[in-house]
């Protein structure tokens, strides 16, 4: 299972704030939320990501929102690269 160090990741100064990267997330994850491409879900985990960082740090609701969304599109990231890894025989 592929995991991720959230704590890794690292804040983009050239993102606008916190309200335009939430809206980015969630405008991807209504259009895509019963079964989104790979690199949907793969991005709408970066932008989760990018929530998590220290700068962000001063909204309760987005720190604990984006740790939500964390782990769930890491759980879709992950369901799209075992469909794609080939069974051991």
């Amino acid at each position: 299972m592929n995991t991720m160090n959230i704590h890794a990741i690292r804040y983009d100064p050239s993102l606008p704030d916190a309200e335009s990267v939430m809206a980015s997330l969630l405008y991807i994850a209504t259009l895509y939320i019963k079964k989104p491409t790979y690199d949907l879900a793969k991005q709408a985990l970066r932008l989760a990501e990018t929530l998590t960082a220290p700068e962000y740090a001063d909204s309760d609701l987005i720190c604990s929102v984006s740790r939500r969304m964390c782990v769930q599109w890491t759980l879709l990231v992950n369901e799209h690269e075992q469909a794609e890894t080939p069974l051991a025989i």
